[in-house]
């Protein structure tokens, strides 16, 4: 493993803490950005930072002449106007890549795929049915890469994700602002990852995982949006949310952003845990969002 390239499309929120677990395991990390000012906060993840446009192929070239090991893809659907948008970022690294003797290719898809559920039970042999236009996009940059995979030139790992939090990513501002409102009459069940989590079980993804295969990455146990607002405001000694009428979240937020607020899926993830073998540091939101909180400072 020592000395191995791993590439990072896309070092964000849960890039840099890939990034982090990487160089502590001896990899070679590379991680790109469109941002040059985010060239330091990469380079303290202990990973080397490079610009690049996944929408222009040249500058993909020079990742893909790194010949690395494995590849983790967290680029998005491109968001042209209103619900339009573009794979065509996908397209350009799928091409850049393939063929070129990768070990691993991970994509971090997401559980919008599946569409809202209604509370029910979601695997991975659950029917993708997305409603909203980013769930659609999901779906058919997944689609490109297994085709791709199928073929044997590019050795595709589908991770789907669902709601990811940890430091920086709680509920805490939106609460003490008074912005976070929940959805009136809409139970809403939602899965979630602490983002140390999910990066421990994308690199598990990698270097356990088969190719071709999809891994829904969640945690053990499912929770209404109520209940998780209600734990974030009572650790942080805060009022409890109002709700808000759907119909006028609807007038506010674009199809995908509605849809992300009233969809309802209960996440399993036994294939996580018996294929990949991913022992979960916090099982529940329970663990999961005070350790966030310690570490944002919200808490002693």
């Amino acid at each position: 493993m020592k000395g191995r390239e791993a590439v990072i499309l896309g070092c964000g929120y849960v890039g840099l803490r890939l990034a982090r677990l990487l160089a502590d395991a001896g990899y070679r990390v590379t991680g790109t950005t469109r941002d040059p000012d985010r060239f330091d906060e990469i380079r303290a993840a202990g990973a080397r930072p490079v610009l690049m446009e996944a929408e222009e192929p040249e500058s993909i070239s020079p990742l893909a002449e790194l010949a690395p090991a494995i590849v983790f893809d967290t680029v998005r659907p491109q968001r042209r106007t209103g619900d339009d948008y573009s794979i065509r970022a996908t397209e350009n690294l799928a091409a850049e890549f393939s063929g070129v003797g990768l070990e691993a290719y991970v994509h971090l898809s997401a559980t919008s795929v599946y569409g809202r559920r209604s509370g029910a039970w979601t695997d991975e042999e659950t029917p993708p049915d997305p409603v909203s236009p980013v769930g659609k996009a999901r779906l058919r940059m997944e689609r490109h890469l297994l085709a791709l995979s199928d073929t044997g030139v590019l050795p595709v790992r589908i991770c789907r994700v669902p709601g990811i939090y940890g430091p920086g990513r709680t509920l805490r501002s939106r609460l003490e602002s008074g912005r976070y409102t929940l959805v009136e009459g809409v139970d809403q069940w939602v899965s979630r990852i602490h983002v140390d989590d999910l990066a421990a079980a994308v690199v598990a993804a990698a270097t356990r995982g088969r190719d071709g295969r999809i891994y829904l990455l969640a945690d053990d146990e499912p929770t209404l949006a109520r209940d998780y607002a209600r734990l974030t405001a009572r650790l942080l000694r805060l009022p409890e949310p109002g709700s808000r009428d759907p119909a006028s979240l609807r007038e506010e937020l674009s199809s995908s952003g509605f849809e992300r607020r009233v969809s309802a899926r209960r996440c399993r993830n036994r294939r996580m845990r018996e294929e990949l073998g991913v022992e979960l540091r916090y099982p529940t939101v329970r663990e999961g969002v005070p350790a966030a909180l310690r570490e944002e400072g919200a808490l002693a």
